[in-house]
């Protein structure tokens, strides 16, 4: 009866390791289970959180490209607004242009015709003819009494006066006053169209030499030479040989110091802020020549 028992019992020992380990694997797909799910909800949480962000970048890009869209825009607009003006401007010249063709065609064709009046006039002279068109000289200028010796005693080249009184300088330019030529100079120059601006102001000195604005229009053609030292001096300095007692002849000296200082020629730059100060101690310029005399040194 015992040895049944033991048998029985020895019988039931491996069914209990078996009941054991399935108890074991259930568990562990329990536990696996588990993992899995909260392995799946935090890569659904990551990718809510990348698709924010993705949504965020999308957004962010689509402002920015709305942006530079206006910014073109703006851009495109100016560029229009640029070339209409430069537009004007071209139009505004052949314009100038053609005023000072047709200026210069008028004055052509008034001195042809005052040389084809002189040589009519001067026919009758030469054969005696004592009659003359009465628009060459009023009828008032001396008695009709005498008339063929009025015609020997008073030349009949009075009537030519009129035509060589008129100025030799404007007709180079069509007719263009000396005011044109320096407001046009000085609009060139605001404009920063110092090529343009050069040409105004030379052509305003040759119109004008002796006006007063001369000084200022010859230190302006200085000033146009930005990139051209040697240039810029020798402007300046015409303005200090020909203009010594105007405003502008310190300003351009100080301007020829400043030239030669910056490309090292310290010798020069003394030489003329030592002229400002003997030839100009009370103009405004004389203190920054002060000035920038201490700053080089020995005068």
């Amino acid at each position: 009866m015992k040895a049944v028992r033991i048998a029985a019992v020895a019988a039931l020992l491996p069914l209990a390791g078996c009941l054991a380990t399935r108890q074991d694997l259930e568990k562990l797909q329990t536990r696996m289970d588990n993992d899995r799910a909260e392995q799946n909800r935090q890569i659904e949480a990551l990718i809510t959180r990348t698709q924010a962000m993705l949504d965020s970048l999308s957004s962010q890009n689509a402002r920015m490209r709305a942006d530079v869209a206006n910014r073109l825009l703006q851009i495109d607009r100016q560029l229009v607004q640029i070339q209409s003006l430069s537009g004007q401007s071209q139009q505004q010249i052949r314009d100038l242009q053609r005023q000072i063709e047709a200026r210069a065609a008028e004055a052509r064709d008034a001195a042809e015709a005052a040389d084809s009046a002189e040589v009519v006039l001067d026919r009758p002279a030469e054969t005696g003819t004592p009659t003359r068109p009465s628009t060459d000289r009023p009828s008032t200028d001396r008695p009709s009494t005498g008339g063929s010796d009025r015609t020997t005693t008073t030349p009949p080249r009075t009537t030519t006066p009129p035509r060589t009184t008129t100025p030799a300088r404007p007709r180079p330019t069509g007719g263009v006053s000396a005011d044109e030529a320096y407001e046009a100079a000085m609009g060139a120059y605001r404009r920063g169209s110092m090529s343009t601006a050069r040409s105004g102001f030379q052509e305003f000195l040759t119109i004008a030499p002796d006006d007063d604005r001369a000084p200022d229009a010859q230190y302006y053609v200085g000033e146009t030479y930005t990139r051209d030292p040697d240039a810029a001096i020798a402007a300046y300095q015409r303005v200090v040989e020909r203009w010594p007692r105007s405003e502008r002849a310190p300003a351009a000296l100080l301007r020829i110091a400043k030239l030669e200082i910056a490309r090292g020629d310290r010798t020069q730059a003394r030489s003329h802020l030592n002229q400002i100060l003997r030839s100009y101690p009370r103009s405004d310029e004389a203190d920054e020549a002060r000035t920038q005399l201490d700053r080089l040194g020995s005068r």
